[in-house]
């Protein structure tokens, strides 16, 4: 074995992929987060800021001839909003869907034939390319060449499962899972407001007094979407949170900012003089005086007092502040006062008791010293150095997450009941010589339930097969519906599939017989699922040892349809291989010849 220091180095990388801006920050072992900055503009210089646009422009030359960041120029033809188009179109609100700048940036899409996962992947690329630059130089070309990288990513928490399966796509794409001589490149998501909560208390939790049974809000308002997250502190050294509730969020971030600004220039500005300024000089104003103006100059005392050329206009503060910020703060203060609520009704009245300081109900805002805008690219790496172990001074890790879904399979149950199965869902399976009741469900994980960060859900399960060629294959499906249903509708969707490749001590497995003489054999095992706050990550056990794995966060129209699986001894399934049945728990009524199952209370998780 390999000492300490021949190890290779690890080098986490967080990337911030947003709406309107980008960010990157890398971390060796306990060394402060550094952030890429040193961008080129137009004039060649370097914009030595934390952030990047998220802008790309494709040459007529060649689709990979394309400026991006400060290099693209301010025209109609730049791609912005990009990000938005990872989720399907339906899945957009129609307010959303139909925006100018999304439309727009679809349209640019289709007449460059390209898809949204492969315009990421060239801004990613071109992203990743700088930022590989920048790192070279700072740790040397030798220690980067042999370094082992770990990227954390981080993601909207509101999105839809597909889309991190897309986003998955654009990085490979964008090159950052090449090979290296160091060993495969590790890619870990992470929420975006999961990461800005963990820079926040990590940089601000001793400005604050915070004390354990305390509930913290955390609001990450970013480009495109404002996502909400509340945290219970559950002790101080070292400060460990949990998720109190179910995190919320709206698309409602900067870039409605924009959109409001621009039509109230259109307002301000005359018809003819708009027509003599033209779409570019419109865009100029929103580039020079808002962009990088007003919008970032917004201060406790002045709101604005903007002069625009030509002609000389003024836009009042209170216009601003009505027209353009007021609907997406209602937006924002509606999902405060939500989890606020949540709260209240999930707390115990002694728990309330301890709250009435009032601290739970005051708004805490961080102000500008704590570096807000690079909140979630800091995070990224936190939680990237915590999950390699690089630190032995961890100051903030989460305990336990609230599962924005219901988590389980699709079980065939014995027997059918009428009153308590639908009449469509009767069949017959030839192998129990019985009628079922089919596409039920069974829920490991619910919507709302509190999932720990690091111990597993363990479910003991068993399959029939009737011989060792059968196919092992156990479907997750998931719900957003807030009561889990009982039977497969259109709130449960496929999420993925875990397949065995090959069935292990075929000869030592239970037997049983059905009343014709056919003869099965009994599989169990172990079910595991871990929950990182953006997908879960589920393994296969026999006898401690895992035999299979899968990430749940799949394309959900890629995935097949999720066949059924089976519940306890009063459920088995029909296979896609002949005579496949599964369940939860050995059936107490079977009839075992040989074999048995060995005792696993004392079950340990094994790489």
């Amino acid at each position: 074995m390999a000492s300490a220091g021949d190890e290779a180095p690890i080098l986490i990388i967080g990337i911030d992929f947003g709406t309107t801006y980008s960010g990157v920050t890398y971390s060796r072992r306990k060394n402060t987060p550094k952030l890429i900055t040193n961008w080129k503009n137009l004039r060649n210089f370097n914009q030595d800021k934390e952030k990047i646009p998220s802008a790309v422009f494709y040459h007529r030359m060649t689709e990979r001839d394309f400026s991006w960041g400060y290099e693209a120029p301010i025209g109609e033809d730049v791609l912005r909003w990009f990000k938005l188009l990872l989720v399907d179109e339906n899945d957009l609100p129609f307010k959303i869907r139909t925006s100018p700048h999304v439309t727009t940036a679809r349209a640019l899409i289709r007449q460059l034939n390209k898809t949204p996962v492969e315009v990421i992947g060239d801004y990613l690329g071109a992203l990743w390319k700088h930022s590989r630059e920048n790192m070279m130089r700072a740790v040397g070309q030798r220690v980067f060449k042999i370094a082992r990288l770990h990227f954390v990513v981080t993601l909207p928490a509101i999105w839809p499962h597909y889309a991190r399966t897309r986003m998955e796509e654009a990085l490979r794409q964008a090159g950052i899972r090449e090979p290296r001589p160091a060993g495969e490149t590790i890619v870990d998501f992470i929420s975006e407001p999961e990461a800005a909560a963990l820079a926040c208390l990590e940089s601000s939790s001793d400005a604050i007094d915070l004390k354990p049974g305390q509930h913290l809000i955390v609001c990450d308002a970013g480009g495109g979407t404002v996502d909400i997250i509340t945290y219970k502190i559950i002790k101080m050294d070292p400060l460990t949170v949990q998720e109190s509730v179910k995190g919320d969020g709206d698309l409602c971030g900067a870039m409605f900012l924009d959109e409001s600004f621009e039509l109230l220039l259109k307002e301000k500005i005359p018809g003819d003089i708009q027509a003599k300024m033209g779409d570019s000089g419109l865009r100029k104003i929103m580039h020079d005086e808002w962009e990088h103006g007003i919008k970032t100059s917004v201060d406790k005392d002045r709101m604005v007092n903007g002069k625009y050329h030509p002609p000389k206009i003024t836009v009042e503060a209170s216009t601003v502040r009505d027209k353009v910020y007021r609907p997406q703060i209602t937006k924002v203060e509606k999902l405060v006062e939500e989890q606020i609520k949540q709260v209240k009704e999930k707390i115990s009245p002694q728990a309330q008791v301890s709250y009435a300081c009032g601290w739970l109900w005051k708004v805490h805002v961080l102000d500008s010293s704590s570096d807000p805008w690079t909140a979630v690219v800091r995070g990224a790496v936190h939680h990237g150095l915590v999950r390699s172990n690089l630190t032995d001074n961890i100051n903030v890790s989460i305990e336990s997450r609230v599962s924005r879904y219901s988590y389980g399979t699709l079980v065939n149950a014995i027997p059918f009941d009428e009153t308590m199965h639908e009449q469509e869902d009767r069949f017959y399976c030839p192998a129990n010589q019985a009628w079922l009741a089919g596409n039920q469900t069974m829920w490991f994980v619910d919507i709302n339930e509190t999932v720990s960060a690091h111990k597993p859900h363990k479910f003991t399960c068993w399959q029939e097969l009737s011989s060792p060629d059968d196919e092992v294959v156990v479907d997750i499906v998931f719900s957003d519906a807030e009561t889990p249903p009982k039977r497969q509708d259109g709130t449960v969707k496929p999420l993925c599939e875990i397949k065995v490749p090959h069935i292990p001590n075929w000869d030592k497995l239970p037997r049983w017989k059905n009343s014709n003489g056919e003869e099965f054999r009994r599989f169990g095992y172990e079910l595991c699922m871990v929950s990182d706050g953006t997908s879960l990550d589920l393994s296969v056990y026999y006898n401690k040892r895992k035999i299979a794995s899968q990430s749940a966060s799949f394309e959900s129209s890629g995935c097949a349809s999720a066949g059924a699986a089976s519940a306890g001894g009063s459920a088995s399934r029909p296979p896609r291989a002949s005579n496949r049945q599964m369940g939860t728990r050995p059936d107490p009524d079977y009839n075992e010849e040989s074999g048995s199952e060995e005792d696993d209370d004392d079950f340990e998780m094994e790489d």
